[in-house]
Protein backbone atom coordinates (compact mmCIF):
# COMPACT_ATOMS: atom_id res chain seq x y z
CA UNK A 1 0.00 0.00 0.00
CA UNK A 2 1.65 3.18 -1.01
CA UNK A 3 1.12 6.42 1.18
CA UNK A 4 -1.67 8.11 -1.09
CA UNK A 5 -3.65 5.29 -0.71
CA UNK A 6 -2.77 5.33 3.30
CA UNK A 7 -4.04 9.03 3.15
CA UNK A 8 -7.45 7.97 1.17
CA UNK A 9 -7.87 5.07 3.76
CA UNK A 10 -7.67 7.15 6.30
CA UNK A 11 -9.86 9.32 5.41
CA UNK A 12 -12.29 6.81 4.83
CA UNK A 13 -11.74 5.40 8.50
CA UNK A 14 -12.17 8.99 10.04
CA UNK A 15 -15.81 9.10 8.78
CA UNK A 16 -16.39 6.01 10.52
CA UNK A 17 -14.78 6.83 13.51
CA UNK A 18 -16.36 10.01 14.72
CA UNK A 19 -15.99 11.59 17.92
CA UNK A 20 -19.69 12.58 18.85
CA UNK A 21 -20.63 16.20 20.85
CA UNK A 22 -23.54 14.59 22.66
CA UNK A 23 -25.85 16.36 24.94
CA UNK A 24 -27.04 13.21 27.38
CA UNK A 25 -30.99 12.80 28.13
CA UNK A 26 -32.98 9.67 28.86
CA UNK A 27 -33.88 9.00 25.48
CA UNK A 28 -34.38 9.77 22.09
CA UNK A 29 -32.26 13.12 21.09
CA UNK A 30 -32.52 14.55 18.11
CA UNK A 31 -29.53 13.94 15.78
CA UNK A 32 -26.39 15.32 16.28
CA UNK A 33 -23.36 16.58 14.72
CA UNK A 34 -20.54 14.65 13.52
CA UNK A 35 -17.30 15.71 14.83
CA UNK A 36 -13.46 14.56 12.82
CA UNK A 37 -11.14 13.45 15.00
CA UNK A 38 -8.12 15.59 16.19
CA UNK A 39 -5.48 15.17 13.34
CA UNK A 40 -3.09 13.73 16.46
CA UNK A 41 -5.80 10.86 17.18
CA UNK A 42 -5.48 9.47 13.42
CA UNK A 43 -5.39 7.00 12.42
CA UNK A 44 -7.57 4.55 13.62
CA UNK A 45 -8.68 0.97 12.08
CA UNK A 46 -11.63 -1.14 12.93
CA UNK A 47 -10.50 -4.51 14.69
CA UNK A 48 -13.22 -7.62 14.13
CA UNK A 49 -13.94 -8.74 17.49
CA UNK A 50 -16.98 -11.29 17.06
CA UNK A 51 -19.13 -12.18 14.12
CA UNK A 52 -20.27 -15.68 15.95
CA UNK A 53 -23.00 -14.32 18.53
CA UNK A 54 -26.67 -13.87 18.52
CA UNK A 55 -26.55 -11.39 21.76
CA UNK A 56 -23.77 -9.98 23.39
CA UNK A 57 -22.99 -7.32 26.78
CA UNK A 58 -21.69 -4.76 26.65
CA UNK A 59 -20.26 -2.51 29.87
CA UNK A 60 -17.96 0.37 30.56
CA UNK A 61 -15.12 0.71 33.49
CA UNK A 62 -16.68 3.94 35.05
CA UNK A 63 -19.05 6.42 34.22
CA UNK A 64 -21.69 5.92 31.23
CA UNK A 65 -22.29 4.23 27.83
CA UNK A 66 -23.38 6.25 25.16
CA UNK A 67 -25.84 4.84 22.63
CA UNK A 68 -25.77 5.66 18.81
CA UNK A 69 -28.88 3.49 17.35
CA UNK A 70 -29.31 4.32 13.17
CA UNK A 71 -32.85 2.84 12.04
CA UNK A 72 -34.78 3.94 9.44
CA UNK A 73 -31.87 6.87 8.46
CA UNK A 74 -32.39 8.59 11.74
CA UNK A 75 -30.35 8.48 14.85
CA UNK A 76 -31.51 7.66 18.34
CA UNK A 77 -28.91 8.49 20.74
CA UNK A 78 -29.21 6.51 24.71
CA UNK A 79 -27.00 6.57 28.10
CA UNK A 80 -26.84 3.76 30.61
CA UNK A 81 -24.71 3.03 33.66
CA UNK A 82 -25.52 -0.20 33.63
CA UNK A 83 -24.67 -3.09 31.02
CA UNK A 84 -26.19 -3.63 28.18
CA UNK A 85 -27.51 -6.79 25.98
CA UNK A 86 -27.65 -6.52 21.88
CA UNK A 87 -29.69 -9.30 20.64
CA UNK A 88 -30.54 -10.09 16.68
CA UNK A 89 -34.23 -10.26 15.91
CA UNK A 90 -34.62 -11.18 12.24
CA UNK A 91 -32.34 -8.86 9.79
CA UNK A 92 -31.83 -5.79 12.68
CA UNK A 93 -30.94 -5.64 16.57
CA UNK A 94 -32.45 -5.16 19.68
CA UNK A 95 -30.69 -3.12 22.79
CA UNK A 96 -31.92 -4.29 26.10
CA UNK A 97 -31.42 -2.68 29.36
CA UNK A 98 -29.39 -5.59 32.17
CA UNK A 99 -32.39 -5.81 33.72
CA UNK A 100 -33.80 -6.93 30.42
CA UNK A 101 -36.30 -4.30 29.83
CA UNK A 102 -36.40 -3.41 26.05
CA UNK A 103 -34.92 -0.06 25.25
CA UNK A 104 -34.77 0.27 21.07
CA UNK A 105 -35.76 -2.61 18.29
CA UNK A 106 -35.60 -2.99 14.81
CA UNK A 107 -31.94 -1.36 14.91
CA UNK A 108 -29.78 -1.32 11.54
CA UNK A 109 -26.26 -0.63 13.17
CA UNK A 110 -24.98 1.02 16.60
CA UNK A 111 -22.17 2.75 17.39
CA UNK A 112 -21.04 2.52 21.63
CA UNK A 113 -18.81 5.06 23.30
CA UNK A 114 -18.20 5.65 26.47
CA UNK A 115 -18.85 9.08 28.00
CA UNK A 116 -15.79 9.08 30.04
CA UNK A 117 -12.64 10.59 28.87
CA UNK A 118 -10.83 7.46 29.07
CA UNK A 119 -13.42 5.20 29.47
CA UNK A 120 -12.84 1.70 28.81
CA UNK A 121 -15.33 -0.19 27.01
CA UNK A 122 -16.69 -3.71 28.07
CA UNK A 123 -17.42 -6.55 25.51
CA UNK A 124 -18.34 -10.05 27.10
CA UNK A 125 -16.22 -8.85 30.58
CA UNK A 126 -12.96 -7.83 28.23
CA UNK A 127 -11.93 -4.85 27.97
CA UNK A 128 -11.27 -2.14 24.91
CA UNK A 129 -10.15 1.52 24.25
CA UNK A 130 -11.90 3.08 21.48
CA UNK A 131 -15.80 2.76 20.00
CA UNK A 132 -17.54 -0.63 19.88
CA UNK A 133 -19.78 -0.76 16.13
CA UNK A 134 -22.52 -3.32 15.67
CA UNK A 135 -24.23 -4.49 12.70
CA UNK A 136 -26.77 -7.66 12.09
CA UNK A 137 -25.41 -9.84 9.42
CA UNK A 138 -27.59 -13.57 8.64
CA UNK A 139 -28.95 -13.58 12.01
CA UNK A 140 -25.34 -12.35 14.39
CA UNK A 141 -24.06 -9.85 15.26
CA UNK A 142 -20.84 -8.41 13.88
CA UNK A 143 -18.75 -6.59 16.66
CA UNK A 144 -15.80 -4.52 15.93
CA UNK A 145 -13.76 -2.18 17.61
CA UNK A 146 -12.52 1.06 15.86
CA UNK A 147 -9.33 2.31 18.15
CA UNK A 148 -6.48 4.30 17.47
CA UNK A 149 -3.66 2.31 16.48
CA UNK A 150 -1.25 3.03 19.08
CA UNK A 151 -3.87 1.87 21.76
CA UNK A 152 -4.09 -1.33 19.00
CA UNK A 153 -0.85 -2.13 19.06
CA UNK A 154 -1.04 -1.97 23.09
CA UNK A 155 -3.15 -4.86 23.21
CA UNK A 156 -1.09 -6.85 20.17
CA UNK A 157 2.78 -6.31 21.12
CA UNK A 158 2.90 -8.06 24.02
CA UNK A 159 1.19 -11.01 23.03
CA UNK A 160 3.20 -11.26 19.77
CA UNK A 161 6.54 -10.84 21.20
CA UNK A 162 5.96 -12.26 24.46
CA UNK A 163 7.45 -12.18 27.92
CA UNK A 164 11.18 -10.47 27.66
CA UNK A 165 13.88 -9.48 29.65
CA UNK A 166 15.53 -6.57 30.50
CA UNK A 167 18.20 -6.61 27.70
CA UNK A 168 15.18 -7.46 24.88
CA UNK A 169 13.90 -4.40 25.08
CA UNK A 170 15.17 -2.87 21.35
CA UNK A 171 13.15 -6.38 20.01
CA UNK A 172 10.00 -4.64 21.67
CA UNK A 173 10.47 -2.13 19.24
CA UNK A 174 11.30 -4.11 16.27
CA UNK A 175 8.16 -5.73 17.03
CA UNK A 176 5.62 -2.66 17.60
CA UNK A 177 7.27 -1.40 14.28
CA UNK A 178 6.23 -4.80 12.24
CA UNK A 179 3.13 -4.97 13.80
CA UNK A 180 1.89 -1.26 12.90
CA UNK A 181 3.41 -1.65 9.52
CA UNK A 182 1.35 -5.33 9.51
CA UNK A 183 -1.47 -2.91 10.05
CA UNK A 184 -1.47 -0.01 8.32
CA UNK A 185 -0.24 -2.03 5.42
CA UNK A 186 -3.77 -4.44 5.61
CA UNK A 187 -6.05 -1.22 5.87
CA UNK A 188 -9.17 -2.48 3.93
CA UNK A 189 -7.87 -5.51 2.85
CA UNK A 190 -11.01 -7.55 3.41
CA UNK A 191 -13.06 -4.78 1.31
CA UNK A 192 -15.76 -2.13 2.21
CA UNK A 193 -18.64 -4.10 2.71
CA UNK A 194 -16.65 -6.29 5.37
CA UNK A 195 -16.52 -3.03 7.36
CA UNK A 196 -13.47 -3.76 9.40
CA UNK A 197 -9.83 -3.66 8.55
CA UNK A 198 -7.92 -6.24 10.83
CA UNK A 199 -9.05 -9.67 12.78
CA UNK A 200 -8.63 -10.25 16.23
CA UNK A 201 -7.01 -13.43 15.98
CA UNK A 202 -3.99 -15.14 14.05
CA UNK A 203 -5.59 -14.53 10.89
CA UNK A 204 -4.05 -11.00 10.93
CA UNK A 205 -2.59 -10.16 14.51
CA UNK A 206 -3.86 -11.45 18.01
CA UNK A 207 -5.48 -8.69 19.88
CA UNK A 208 -6.65 -8.79 23.28
CA UNK A 209 -7.17 -5.11 24.51
CA UNK A 210 -6.83 -3.81 27.18
CA UNK A 211 -5.98 -6.25 29.34
CA UNK A 212 -2.77 -7.24 27.06
CA UNK A 213 -1.32 -4.00 28.14
CA UNK A 214 2.51 -3.23 29.70
CA UNK A 215 4.27 -0.68 30.96
CA UNK A 216 7.42 -0.95 28.93
CA UNK A 217 5.63 -2.53 25.81
CA UNK A 218 3.81 1.07 25.81
CA UNK A 219 7.10 2.37 25.96
CA UNK A 220 8.17 1.16 23.19
CA UNK A 221 4.96 2.42 21.17
CA UNK A 222 5.39 5.24 22.12
CA UNK A 223 9.24 6.03 21.15
CA UNK A 224 8.58 4.11 17.89
CA UNK A 225 5.36 6.64 17.13
CA UNK A 226 4.57 6.58 13.90
CA UNK A 227 7.51 4.07 12.32
CA UNK A 228 6.55 1.70 9.61
CA UNK A 229 8.94 -0.05 7.46
CA UNK A 230 8.92 0.57 3.64
CA UNK A 231 9.97 -0.72 0.10
CA UNK A 232 10.53 1.78 -2.28
CA UNK A 233 8.16 4.27 -0.44
CA UNK A 234 5.58 1.58 -0.24
CA UNK A 235 4.20 -0.34 2.92
CA UNK A 236 6.05 -3.68 2.83
CA UNK A 237 3.78 -7.20 4.27
CA UNK A 238 5.91 -7.38 7.61
CA UNK A 239 5.26 -11.27 8.25
CA UNK A 240 6.80 -12.82 11.13
CA UNK A 241 6.57 -15.82 13.51
CA UNK A 242 7.85 -17.20 16.55
CA UNK A 243 11.48 -19.38 15.52
CA UNK A 244 13.03 -19.56 12.44
CA UNK A 245 15.71 -22.60 13.64
CA UNK A 246 18.96 -20.22 12.24
CA UNK A 247 17.59 -18.86 8.51
CA UNK A 248 14.08 -17.46 7.14
CA UNK A 249 12.70 -18.35 3.76
CA UNK A 250 11.96 -16.89 0.33
CA UNK A 251 8.06 -15.98 0.44
CA UNK A 252 8.00 -18.10 -3.20
CA UNK A 253 9.25 -21.22 -1.14
CA UNK A 254 6.78 -20.84 1.45
CA UNK A 255 3.75 -19.72 0.25
CA UNK A 256 2.35 -19.31 -3.19
CA UNK A 257 2.80 -15.78 -3.69
CA UNK A 258 4.87 -13.95 -5.95
CA UNK A 259 8.19 -13.27 -4.62
CA UNK A 260 9.29 -10.16 -2.43
CA UNK A 261 12.87 -8.78 -2.53
CA UNK A 262 12.73 -7.69 1.11
CA UNK A 263 10.99 -11.26 2.50
CA UNK A 264 14.02 -13.51 1.45
CA UNK A 265 16.30 -16.16 3.08
CA UNK A 266 18.82 -14.76 6.03
CA UNK A 267 20.86 -16.37 8.03
CA UNK A 268 20.78 -14.87 11.86
CA UNK A 269 23.73 -16.88 13.05
CA UNK A 270 21.51 -18.70 15.32
CA UNK A 271 20.10 -15.92 17.33
CA UNK A 272 17.02 -17.53 18.05
CA UNK A 273 19.06 -20.61 19.60
CA UNK A 274 17.31 -19.01 23.15
CA UNK A 275 14.17 -20.26 21.81
CA UNK A 276 12.81 -23.78 22.98
CA UNK A 277 11.33 -24.66 19.75
CA UNK A 278 15.14 -23.73 18.15
CA UNK A 279 15.02 -27.62 18.13
CA UNK A 280 12.57 -30.22 18.65
CA UNK A 281 11.10 -33.49 17.66
CA UNK A 282 7.48 -35.15 17.16
CA UNK A 283 6.97 -38.52 17.09
CA UNK A 284 4.51 -40.42 15.24
CA UNK A 285 3.10 -44.43 14.85
CA UNK A 286 3.00 -45.70 11.50
CA UNK A 287 -0.91 -45.99 12.08
CA UNK A 288 -0.86 -42.10 13.10
CA UNK A 289 0.69 -40.74 9.97
CA UNK A 290 -1.64 -43.30 7.91
CA UNK A 291 -4.47 -42.00 10.24
CA UNK A 292 -3.74 -38.39 9.29
CA UNK A 293 -3.09 -38.54 5.44
CA UNK A 294 -6.20 -40.77 5.25
CA UNK A 295 -8.55 -37.91 7.23
CA UNK A 296 -6.53 -35.16 5.09
CA UNK A 297 -7.19 -36.24 1.74
CA UNK A 298 -10.69 -37.40 2.73
CA UNK A 299 -11.82 -33.62 3.58
CA UNK A 300 -9.24 -32.36 0.75
CA UNK A 301 -11.50 -34.50 -1.86
CA UNK A 302 -14.70 -34.84 -0.48
CA UNK A 303 -14.63 -38.43 0.01
CA UNK A 304 -13.29 -41.45 2.00
CA UNK A 305 -9.87 -42.04 0.87
CA UNK A 306 -7.96 -45.26 2.01
CA UNK A 307 -4.20 -45.34 1.55
CA UNK A 308 -3.48 -49.10 3.22
CA UNK A 309 0.11 -48.91 5.30
CA UNK A 310 2.85 -46.77 4.48
CA UNK A 311 5.72 -47.73 3.00
CA UNK A 312 8.34 -44.79 3.09
CA UNK A 313 8.57 -40.67 3.20
CA UNK A 314 10.87 -38.52 1.54
CA UNK A 315 11.51 -35.38 0.98
CA UNK A 316 12.59 -34.50 -2.60
CA UNK A 317 12.75 -30.48 -2.75
CA UNK A 318 14.08 -28.00 -0.03
CA UNK A 319 13.43 -24.06 0.49
CA UNK A 320 16.51 -22.37 0.85
CA UNK A 321 15.97 -21.89 4.09
CA UNK A 322 15.79 -25.71 4.88
CA UNK A 323 11.82 -26.23 4.67
CA UNK A 324 10.00 -28.43 2.81
CA UNK A 325 9.77 -27.95 -0.83
CA UNK A 326 7.75 -31.34 -1.28
CA UNK A 327 7.52 -34.06 0.74
CA UNK A 328 6.11 -37.36 -0.62
CA UNK A 329 4.37 -40.26 1.14
CA UNK A 330 4.74 -43.84 -0.39
CA UNK A 331 1.88 -45.95 0.40
CA UNK A 332 0.39 -48.88 -0.46
CA UNK A 333 -2.53 -47.36 -2.20
CA UNK A 334 0.02 -45.21 -4.30
CA UNK A 335 2.19 -42.00 -3.75
CA UNK A 336 0.83 -38.69 -2.81
CA UNK A 337 3.29 -35.75 -2.34
CA UNK A 338 2.33 -32.01 -0.52
CA UNK A 339 4.10 -28.93 -1.53
CA UNK A 340 5.59 -26.48 1.13
CA UNK A 341 3.33 -25.68 4.83
CA UNK A 342 0.86 -28.01 3.31
CA UNK A 343 2.78 -30.91 5.11
CA UNK A 344 1.94 -28.89 8.33
CA UNK A 345 -1.57 -29.25 8.28
CA UNK A 346 -1.49 -32.44 6.77
CA UNK A 347 0.37 -33.88 9.91
CA UNK A 348 -0.78 -31.99 12.75
CA UNK A 349 0.74 -32.69 15.86
CA UNK A 350 1.14 -36.30 17.10
CA UNK A 351 -0.95 -35.76 20.76
CA UNK A 352 -3.26 -33.19 19.30
CA UNK A 353 -4.53 -33.83 15.72
CA UNK A 354 -6.39 -30.24 15.11
CA UNK A 355 -2.97 -28.95 16.14
CA UNK A 356 -0.40 -27.79 13.49
CA UNK A 357 3.55 -28.84 13.13
CA UNK A 358 5.69 -26.28 14.36
CA UNK A 359 7.70 -25.92 11.41
CA UNK A 360 8.05 -27.36 7.94
CA UNK A 361 11.77 -27.89 8.48
CA UNK A 362 11.79 -30.56 8.99
CA UNK A 363 13.93 -34.23 8.19
CA UNK A 364 11.93 -38.07 8.96
CA UNK A 365 13.90 -40.71 10.75
CA UNK A 366 12.17 -43.74 9.79
CA UNK A 367 11.90 -46.62 12.37
CA UNK A 368 11.37 -50.32 11.14
CA UNK A 369 10.75 -53.52 12.22
CA UNK A 370 12.70 -56.74 11.46
CA UNK A 371 10.41 -57.22 8.71
CA UNK A 372 11.58 -53.67 7.22
CA UNK A 373 8.17 -52.71 7.49
CA UNK A 374 7.14 -48.60 9.29
CA UNK A 375 6.54 -48.71 12.49
CA UNK A 376 7.45 -45.41 13.55
CA UNK A 377 8.70 -41.72 12.13
CA UNK A 378 10.22 -38.88 14.30
CA UNK A 379 10.09 -35.55 12.72
CA UNK A 380 13.38 -33.47 13.61
CA UNK A 381 12.37 -30.59 13.15
CA UNK A 382 13.44 -26.92 13.64
CA UNK A 383 12.04 -23.26 14.46
CA UNK A 384 8.53 -22.46 14.90
CA UNK A 385 5.89 -20.95 12.63
CA UNK A 386 6.25 -20.13 8.32
CA UNK A 387 9.78 -18.60 8.79
CA UNK A 388 8.55 -15.56 6.86
CA UNK A 389 9.97 -11.82 7.67
CA UNK A 390 11.44 -10.97 11.24
CA UNK A 391 11.91 -14.01 13.84
CA UNK A 392 10.51 -13.15 16.80
CA UNK A 393 13.15 -14.68 18.99
CA UNK A 394 16.13 -13.97 16.45
CA UNK A 395 15.32 -10.71 17.15
CA UNK A 396 15.18 -10.88 21.42
CA UNK A 397 18.27 -12.69 20.99
CA UNK A 398 20.03 -10.02 18.66
CA UNK A 399 18.62 -7.43 21.04
CA UNK A 400 20.40 -9.01 24.20
CA UNK A 401 23.71 -8.80 21.82
CA UNK A 402 22.97 -5.11 22.23
CA UNK A 403 21.63 -4.92 18.12
CA UNK A 404 19.33 -2.15 18.11
CA UNK A 405 15.59 -2.17 16.54
CA UNK A 406 16.07 -0.48 13.19
CA UNK A 407 18.84 -3.01 12.34
CA UNK A 408 17.12 -6.44 13.76
CA UNK A 409 14.46 -4.69 10.98
CA UNK A 410 16.67 -4.30 8.22
CA UNK A 411 18.10 -7.84 9.00
CA UNK A 412 15.16 -9.59 8.60
CA UNK A 413 13.35 -7.55 5.99
CA UNK A 414 16.29 -6.84 3.47
CA UNK A 415 16.67 -3.19 1.88
CA UNK A 416 13.98 -1.58 3.37
CA UNK A 417 13.76 1.81 5.18
CA UNK A 418 12.16 3.12 8.20
CA UNK A 419 9.50 6.09 7.41
CA UNK A 420 7.59 8.16 9.69
CA UNK A 421 4.09 7.85 8.83
CA UNK A 422 2.22 9.76 11.09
Amino acid sequence: MNFSQIKSTFARISTVVLLITIIWGCGTVPRLVDVAPPSNRLPFVSVLLDQDSRQVTISVDQGEIGVDCYKNGKRYTYYSRQPLVIATRGKNMELYAGAGSRIESNINQMTISSRANKGILKFNGKKYRGLFQLVAVSGQIKLTNAVYIEDYLQGVVPHEIGPTKKDQYEAIKAQAVAARTYAMGHLGQYGAEAGYDLKADIGDQVYNGVIEEKEEVNRAIKETHGLVVTYNDGMIDAYYHSTCGGATDDIEDVWDKDPKPYLVMVHDEGACKISKYYDWQERFSADQITLRLEQYLSREKGRTIRVGKIRDIRITAKSPGGRVGTIVFDTEGGRYSFKREKVRWMLGRSDNPDGILRSARIEPDIRRNGKGEMTEVVFIGRGYGHGLGMCQMGARGLAAKGVGFDSILSLYYQGTKLKKLY
